[in-house]
């Protein structure tokens, strides 16, 4: 092939699409309008729902887009999306959309094609406790259309715009459904699969609204989490598309927290970690505004290894200027690597120990031997120099 691939048309599609043999004979079949044996009716009554759930969240996303460009009761919407600076360039490739302050725009628009129970399968309506019958979810609030990998539409983000009515929080997104899990999807990986790969490397950001802002800003290997941390099944999907992932926190309290809390989940990932807490308690599009892209680009470039940023995150915390502070240091590192199921015996955690020694000035022979008890389930909290049954205080040696 003339990307330099060789292989076959599936071999091909699952290296660029990233997806099982199973699933790109799905994917092929359908771009053919071939008919896919199932191997069960059940299987079968599965896709066949899934699919429809599909078609009304594509139907639904180009009510709400074209509502964002033509309408009259979108113009706060409008003026909110060009006051952040997005470009129409933008709008038009993530689809921002609106749902006007109208409890049943939705469903009046939908009645000829879609019935009441797949409107609510996908979560664009809901029973509310104080009106009859089912509401519109997304009423009056900015969209933000969520896509899988394979560009269908699963999900929908919402906005409050500034200076209306607040229901709820200021960001929310659709409920889980049979074809949007959190914990699987990624805000905009169509759209930067393939600076991914041009760059072999990814970005994580904390939401779309910092997404959309790297893309606009030229930065196009960038995706979003959905209300939740960068989970395994996130990074396994990333791995397929890049060997680098580095995650974007903001630089304030919460985000060095959040930062802090997401290595220890993924220290045991094959892939190479990073973690970028922005200065200065700024956000992506924040800094990318007053600094521009090469500086947003030089802060991605020297982002730290994760392990290093939780290191210097407990060093930060706990100091290292006396025995207790360093001990505590010790105890959360190995806390960390002991939590890591993933990491037990593997060259990655020889390599992690090997550099983390020096730093906390013990042998690595002794740090060995405190994460095995640790892993043992001998006082899981404290670094210990003696045998577990001992009652003396534990003392980290110079």
């Amino acid at each position: 092939w003339v990307c330099d691939t060789g292989g076959d048309v599936f071999t091909w599609v699952m290296k660029r699409e990233a997806l099982s043999f199973p699933e790109t004979m799905r994917f092929l079949a359908e771009r053919a309008h071939l008919e896919m044996p199932e191997q069960s009716k059940q299987q079968s009554e599965q896709f066949a729902k899934k699919d429809e759930l599909h078609a009304v969240l594509k139907w639904a996303e180009l009510q709400f887009h074209e509502c964002f460009l033509k309408s009259t009761d979108a113009k706060d919407a409008r003026d909110y999306i060009s006051g952040r600076g997005y470009s129409q360039q933008t709008v038009d490739e993530f689809r921002l959309g609106y749902h006007p302050e109208d409890w049943d725009w939705l469903q009046r628009k939908a009645k000829s094609q879609f019935s009441i129970d797949a409107l609510q399968q996908s979560q664009l309506i809901r029973k509310q406790d104080d009106r009859p019958g089912y509401s519109d979810y997304f009423v009056d609030r900015v969209l933000f259309p969520i896509h899988d990998e394979r560009k269908r539409t699963v999900a929908f983000g919402g906005r409050l715009i500034p200076g209306h009515k607040e229901r709820g929080g200021k960001y929310f997104n659709s409920k889980e459904s049979p074809v949007f899990h959190k914990s699987r999807v990624l805000y905009g990986l169509p759209n930067a699969r393939d600076a991914i790969r041009d760059t072999k490397s990814v970005l994580v950001v904390e939401g779309y609204a910092d997404c959309v802002a790297c893309h606009q800003f030229g930065v196009r290997n960038v995706v979003a989490t959905l209300g939740t941390a960068l989970t395994e099944l996130h990074c396994t999907r990333l791995k397929a598309f890049a060997p680098k992932v580095v995650m974007v926190y903001d630089g304030d309290d919460a985000g060095q927290n959040a930062a802090a809390k997401a290595v220890g989940m993924l220290i045991g990932q094959s892939v190479d970690l990073r973690v970028l807490s922005l200065p200065q308690g700024a956000d992506p599009d924040d800094y990318l505004k007053e600094n521009g892209t090469e500086a947003f680009q030089a802060l991605v470039d020297k982002a730290p290894e994760a392990w290093k940023f939780r290191f210097n995150y407990e060093v930060k915390k706990n100091g290292l200027d006396s025995i207790n502070a360093r001990e505590t240091v010790v105890s959360e590192m190995l806390n960390l690597l002991a939590g890591a199921a993933d990491l037990q015996g593997t060259a990655r955690e020889d390599i992690i120990i090997g550099q983390l020694a020096p730093r906390l000035q013990l042998p690595e022979g002794a740090i060995r031997n405190q994460l095995q008890r640790v892993r043992s389930g001998n006082r899981p909290q404290q670094f210990q120099t003696k045998p577990a049954q001992e009652e003396q205080p534990a003392i980290v040696q110079e």
